[in-house]
């Protein structure tokens, strides 16, 4: 990397000194010949030269500087890069830690897929969470979300009530075996929403209290609870669309007709083998450059935690071999081919969908055509949230959630061990509750 940044820098001077003689230099020595000619008038044509050249001439310095900049960040770097991502991860893993610790395990679907899961929270705890990552997204998404309801809990240091499950979609992160030879029609959001089937199945629920989805999750839940209503108990949908993806994206005001074309024919470019081999090195060996310019930047003028994410959202594309890379390119096809539309008004189950009005990716106007044909839904749209409201607003929409659920009878954590659940039997402390209550039933009849 240090090479190859070294190697810019030297062709950034050597165009330097080019445009500066062919635009400038060369004009003036022009001008100098034809004075001491005896033409005392400069061509008109020449002096617009000199001035076309020195201002095309201006940024190059500014660029200089800037790729100069980029050496000494990344000679800084270079010995804080590896513990920046340690120091991050050690972070996340004290925070599974407090929370009960994270398992990972995995399954064989029918089809041949190894699934792999993560559990966060006992295996017996009274309320089952499911989570949808987003597209690319690792477990790390859920962490907002276990950070508030933390914060709610009365019972220490760990979230004992709730148990937490989230899965990689087949074909990306450690899903990816059994699908080498799979077409493209098996990554389907049916095939996904049957494997989340298949994995409480698989944890021997019989359904989950609350289906959490971000972005592709949202598409993958909504065709869950069409499927399958009595498998989930309630929706909490984060930044995501009913469908067709590709037919919105990038266009936060309105639909744009024919894009979509465009799209389909940039990704498909982009699925091959060729291409991907060729970005990968640049990419890889300048993650640090979206580090220090983008992520860092934006962090310290939203003061949110962007760099993290997207450090690990940038590299894991590429981390995971080649067979993930082309599967993550073929997802938007799949998620465009995908519309739950027309099923919205089947939904029974008690929704909160959450959006931002500055997403470009999913725009804000899904969260409302999905408000308006669910018939027990709820809305938050921030005006100023993005993509990732969920980091922006952790508070605000970990609360809304906490609210939620209590809400929909799905969690009071005061009396969740007293009340059991449908997943495990009544236990001694809620036979205590009951006796405590006939006790001060009896004395307030005798007063």
């Amino acid at each position: 990397t240090m090479g190859l940044t070294l190697y810019f820098d030297f062709y950034l001077r050597v165009t330097v000194i080019a445009i500066t003689f062919a635009f400038t230099l060369l004009p003036l020595y022009q001008s100098f010949v034809l004075r001491h000619l005896g033409c005392h008038e400069v061509d008109t044509a020449s002096a617009c030269h000199v001035v076309a050249g020195t201002l095309l001439t201006l940024p190059w310095p500014a660029i200089h500087a800037t790729c100069l900049a980029s050496i000494v960040c990344y000679r800084w770097l270079a010995s804080s890069r590896k513990n920046f991502r340690t120091t991050k991860a050690e972070e996340a893993e004290d925070v599974y830690d407090t929370l009960g610790g994270m398992t990972t395990k995995s399954f064989k679907t029918v089809d041949g897929v190894t699934i792999t899961y993560r559990t966060v929270g006992p295996a017996d705890a009274p309320m089952k969470i499911l989570c949808g990552n987003g597209l690319g997204c690792s477990t790390a998404f859920a962490l907002p979300i276990l950070k508030e309801l933390q914060k709610k809990s009365d019972v220490g240091s760990k979230l004992e009530k709730i148990q937490l499950v989230t899965w990689d979609y087949r074909g990306l992160f450690d899903s990816v075996k059994g699908t080498e030879s799979l077409n493209t029609p098996f990554l389907s959001m049916r095939d996904n929403a049957n494997d989340a089937l298949a994995l409480m199945d698989e944890l021997g629920w019989d359904s989950c209290d609350s289906f959490i989805g971000y972005s592709t999750g949202v598409q993958v839940g909504l065709e869950l609870a069409a499927m399958r209503p009595g498998k989930v108990g309630s929706l909490i949908l984060l930044n995501g669309t009913h469908g067709q993806l590709l037919h919105s994206m990038l266009q936060p005001l309105f639909r744009i007709p024919t894009l979509v074309d465009s799209f389909h024919y940039l990704i498909a470019l982009m699925r091959n083998d060729w291409f991907i081999e060729l970005v990968k090195p640049i990419v890889m060996s300048h993650a640090f450059v979206f580090r220090v310019f983008l992520f860092k930047p934006l962090s310290f003028l939203t003061g949110r935690d962007y760099e993290w994410y997207g450090l690990n959202y940038f590299t894991d594309f590429f981390s995971y071999g080649p067979v993930h890379s082309v599967n993550y390119l073929k997802y938007p096809h799949m998620l465009d081919c995908h519309s739950a539309f027309h099923l919205l008004p089947e939904i029974k189950a008690p929704t909160l969908v959450v959006s931002g009005m500055l997403d470009v990716l999913t725009p804000s106007y899904h969260s409302y055509e999905m408000a308006s044909r669910m018939p027990n839904c709820e809305l938050l749209v921030k005006t100023w949230g993005t993509h990732f409201v969920l980091l922006e607003y952790p508070e605000e929409v970990g609360t809304r959630i906490e609210e939620f659920l209590r809400k929909n009878g799905r969690l009071d954590w005061a009396t969740t061990k007293e009340k059991g659940s449908r997943h495990g039997k009544r236990g001694r402390s809620g036979s205590r509750a009951r006796d405590r209550g006939r006790s001060r039933g009896a004395a307030a009849e005798r007063g």
